[in-house]
C-alpha cells in the first residue's frame, strides 16, 4: 500500500476506514506520549492522558480541517487532555489507587510520585548513546523516531534506498538499547 499522508489518513478515517486511525496512532503515539509526560506526575498518568487524547481525536477527527499539520492538531489534543487531567486531580484532592479504591497521598507512596531526576538521567543516557552512533545510523534513527518521517521520506532525504534506512535504524536502535542496558 502506498504511503498516505496524515491529511489522507484523517480523511480516510472520517470516511470510515478505521485502519487509517491505527496508522495515525502508530505514527504519532510516541510524540504524544512525550508531550503528555511533560504534564504528568508519572508514566501511568502520561499513558492515561494519551489514551484520552486519542479517544478525543477519534471522536472529533471530522473537525480536523487540514490547515495545520495533524501532528500539531494532535499535540493540542494532548495538551487539552493533560490540562483536564490535572484539573480532575486537583478537584479530586489526590491520587486514587485502583487496586483498593482508597485515596493515597503522593507522599505516602514514592512510586506514584514523579521523579524528574529519573527522566533527566534517562534522557542523558539516551542522548549519550545516540551521540556514539555512526552518523548514518544516527540520521536514520533521528529522522524516523524523533522527527516522525516515514522510512520512504527518510530514504529520499538521505539519498538511499528504504531498505538501507530500515537496517540503519534497526542497528541504531539495537546499539542504543545495548548502551543503555550497560549504563
Amino acid at each position: 500500500m502506498p504511503h498516505r499522508t496524515d491529511r489522507q489518513l484523517a480523511a480516510d478515517y472520517v470516511a470510515g476506514d478505521t485502519r487509517a486511525f491505527t496508522v495515525i496512532v502508530r505514527r504519532h503515539r510516541q510524540r504524544m506520549y512525550y508531550v503528555a509526560r511533560n504534564y504528568a506526575r508519572n508514566e501511568q498518568d502520561a499513558q492515561d492522558i494519551v489514551q484520552e487524547a486519542l479517544l478525543r481525536a477519534s471522536k472529533s477527527m471530522h473537525t480536523y480541517r487540514g490547515e495545520a499539520k495533524l501532528s500539531t492538531w494532535l499535540h493540542r489534543t494532548v495538551i487539552n487532555a493533560a490540562l483536564d487531567h490535572q484539573r480532575r486531580l486537583e478537584r479530586g484532592g489526590g491520587v486514587i489507587s485502583y487496586d483498593d479504591h482508597d485515596a493515597v497521598s503522593p507522599d505516602s507512596n514514592r512510586l506514584l510520585a514523579h521523579d524528574p531526576t529519573a527522566s533527566v538521567e534517562q534522557f542523558l543516557a539516551l542522548r549519550q548513546a545516540v551521540a556514539t552512533l555512526p552518523a548514518a545510523q544516527r540520521k536514520a534513527l533521528v529522522l524516523i523516531d524523533v522527527y516522525g518521517m516515514s522510512v520512504e521520506g527518510a530514504a529520499e532525504r538521505l539519498g538511499v534506498r528504504p531498505g538501507t534506512v530500515k537496517s540503519r535504524r534497526h542497528r541504531a536502535r539495537e546499539s542504543v538499547a545495548a548502551a543503555i542496558a550497560e549504563g
